[in-house]
């Protein structure tokens, strides 16, 4: 067999190249997340209670196109550390940590809608929650399928993915001893109240 010469190879190069373009043409970009979180607000409500509003939009693609322009079963899982009493004085990071689920039966790509999460009025007091919470972390899913982590997910002084990902692990570690105290908004005496709240998926009368 007789060895390539120059013009040979460039032409085996040149052919391979466009091989190599047009596979990377065909190959469809990441699809958009079908829902992605909005704001994230903390307020005090009535009788002591403390409020956490996660809002998320719907957005229009080839999910929601698929179900009416509705993106079903979104779930939000919002996980909290505060620094509580039994914490050293003076201490910086969270100690207790607590987490808790909600899924919407569907939300449409017009509007927001809004996840609340309540901490109940003794934790509130002891742990003196006020004002905007500093460590937190929201997490997504559509259909049981988990989304990536976006930096509306975090606070902005969640600057490194090794402090996010350390956050998550206390959270996984620790947050199932206080199951039960952060509760969904339909779990409270504010499961009428507030304003663009979707339908959720109850599981519990169902055991």
């Amino acid at each position: 067999m007789k060895p390539l010469n120059c013009r040979a190879l460039v032409l085996v190069f040149a052919v391979f190249a466009s091989a190599v373009s047009s596979a990377f043409a065909q190959t469809p970009a990441p699809a958009a997340a079908p829902v992605e979180v909005a704001t994230v607000k903390f307020r005090p409500v009535a009788g002591g209670w403390f409020e956490a509003e996660v809002e998320v939009q719907a957005k229009p693609g080839p999910v929601a196109v698929a179900n009416r322009n509705f993106v079903n079963r979104v779930k939000v899982t919002f996980n909290l550390g505060v620094i509580s009493v039994k914490a050293p004085q003076g201490a910086t990071l969270p100690d207790t940590f607590y987490r808790a689920s909600a899924e919407a039966v569907a939300i449409e790509t017009t509007g927001r809608a809004s996840f609340r999460f309540y901490l109940p009025p003794e934790i509130v007091k002891r742990d003196q929650v006020t004002g905007p919470q500093r460590f937190y972390l929201v997490e997504l899913s559509v259909g049981g399928q988990a989304l990536p982590l976006t930096k509306n997910d975090v606070p902005t002084n969640f600057t490194t993915a090794a402090f996010i990902e350390g956050f998550r692990s206390k959270v996984s570690g620790e947050a199932s001893a206080n199951d039960g105290i952060l509760l969904p908004q339909y779990l409270t005496p504010f499961a009428s109240g507030g304003t663009n709240t979707p339908s959720f998926i109850r599981t519990e009368g169902t055991r």
